[in-house]
């Protein structure tokens, strides 16, 4: 079985596949869609590498599905890409052929402007080809084996970086069966998408999870304003969604519950960054008559490790649950030894949902996937009861004294300053105890602090190793795409 026949099961299905702004398309209509659009584009290409440059929207679920039906591999391209990251991409995976919509397929004309290489612009819309440069070559494909792969998604670093993670058939419906069978999703679900459509997490646990069992997706058509947000909820009768602790943040801050009906909500689940507990508590407070998921995933684990499970919430707030059906877990040290409950260690994945590997870079993956077990880069323990905690990442352990210290923890103390909006904990060499944290800060609109203040709050809440040694004040982070604050790098 491979991705197509997710959609190509449901071809007679005249049922709402998906619903965005004021439009529906069937599972009918999608198929249909998909397989003109196939059947035109299978004589015109022979390269096994295809962009899509589309925001969220049915079109890009057609244009999904349209590479699926060609049996070629899905390349999605953030739509909010600037020009040389577009073209680095389109470069490095050896595109020549880009799906995209009506207003996108102008810009990115516009961005190929001497570009070195032939690239034909297919609007999924209108069936209109546009062609950049048609007086040069296409670009020639390299060797590399890729029976099997189905897509290859960005991981969650820069634009700039094309490092792309080629996720197989198999991956994709071992990791789909595996989030059907942990959340029980029904062909009755209404999922609100509000993720980008190009971000594993979506891609996967919303996304085809939900086409696979015969549901409804309802997309979200804007930038995240949290009363929009709920309004939908609340409107279209969503049965559960998925979002970054970012938006949730917004949600509980500026909105009361009591004005919207969330009584279809069954299931709202979150990952891909930091939970401060106590932030978590208001959040299963805001949300007290749905269920809370708390997850855990990367995109080479297409993406989906963990989850908590509502009925487990309270009583284990803070981790990120138990491994999924068919996806094992383990803790080891520095020499891949397992390591008891309790310690903390790296933690390995393995499944039939690890990725084939990244593209082009064999050395890489061959660190990367050892024995079929994936080096996630990040630090977790079990408790006795098999329940994952995150400590940080490998890389951005800091040494002081010979001591560990995980950044992510003190990040999460100053969170819980009701001063502070985001937090950043990096090392800074320290001539006798190698290195020390310091803590760069955004304090919340209108806040005033001095870093007396924010150093004196951790002193109550952190052993005297862990508290930084000076405060940072800044106006904004530079992030990734997802929204992760970039790091660059352990000592800066």
């Amino acid at each position: 079985m491979k991705i197509k026949n997710i959609l190509s099961h449901q071809m007679n299905n005249h049922k709402i596949a998906i619903t965005y702004q004021n439009r529906n398309i069937t599972y009918k209509e999608l198929h249909n869609n998909a397989v003109k659009n196939a059947d035109i584009l299978s004589r015109k290409t022979s390269n096994r590498n295809i962009g899509i440059f589309i925001n969220n929207s049915i079109e890009y679920a057609i244009a999904y599905f349209t590479i699926a039906y060609m049996d070629k591999v899905i390349i999605p391209i953030e739509d909010h890409a600037k020009k040389d990251s577009v073209r680095s991409i389109l470069k490095y995976c050896e595109i020549s052929l880009v799906l995209t919509n009506t207003g996108n397929d102008q810009k990115l004309f516009e961005m190929l402007a001497d570009y070195p290489y032939r690239v034909d612009i297919y609007n999924v819309e209108t069936g209109q080809t546009f062609v950049a440069n048609p007086e040069c070559a296409y670009i020639e494909v390299g060797g590399e084996d890729e029976t099997d792969v189905a897509i290859m998604l960005h991981t969650s670093g820069t634009t700039s970086n094309p490092k792309r993670v080629m996720l197989t058939n198999r991956n994709l419906l071992a990791n789909i069966e595996s989030n059907v069978a942990s959340l029980d999703l029904r062909e009755d679900d209404r999922c609100l998408i509000i993720l980008p459509m190009f971000f594993g997490y979506c891609n996967t646990s919303q996304f085809l999870s939900h086409l696979y069992v015969g549901a409804s997706l309802v997309i979200y058509d804007s930038s995240f304003y949290p009363r929009k947000f709920l309004e939908l909820i609340d409107r279209e009768k969503c049965t559960n969604t998925t979002c970054v602790p970012s938006m949730l943040f917004m949600v509980i801050n500026a909105c009361r519950r009591e004005t919207y009906d969330l009584s279809s909500l069954r299931y709202l689940c979150f990952g891909g960054g930091s939970m401060p507990i106590d932030k978590l508590e208001k959040i299963l407070c805001f949300f007290d008559k749905t269920g809370v998921i708390q997850t855990y995933g990367q995109t080479e684990a297409s993406p989906r490790v963990t989850c908590l499970l509502p009925e487990d919430a309270k009583r284990k707030i803070g981790s990120v649950g138990k491994p999924i059906p068919g996806v094992t877990v383990k803790i080891a040290d520095k020499q891949l030894r397992e390591l008891p409950p309790g310690e903390t260690g790296e933690i390995l994945v393995k499944g039939d949902n690890v990725m084939k590997g990244y593209y082009k870079q064999p050395e890489i993956t061959a660190k990367t996937i050892e024995n079929g077990w994936l080096h996630t880069g990040d630090l977790g323990r079990f408790d006795e009861e098999g329940y994952l905690y995150i400590a940080g990442r490998l890389k951005n352990v800091i040494i002081s004294g010979g001591l560990n210290i995980y950044p992510e923890e003190i990040e999460e103390v100053l969170l819980g300053h009701d001063k502070v909006k985001e937090a950043l904990v990096t090392a800074e060499p320290h001539p006798i105890l190698s290195e020390v944290p310091i803590a760069r800060v955004i304090l919340k609109e209108g806040a005033k602090a001095d870093g007396r203040e924010l150093i004196e709050y951790c002193l109550k809440r952190l052993p005297g190793n862990k508290v930084p040694g000076r405060i940072v004040f800044c106006e904004e982070f530079e992030k990734t795409y997802t929204g992760k604050i970039k790091r660059k790098g352990r000592k800066n």
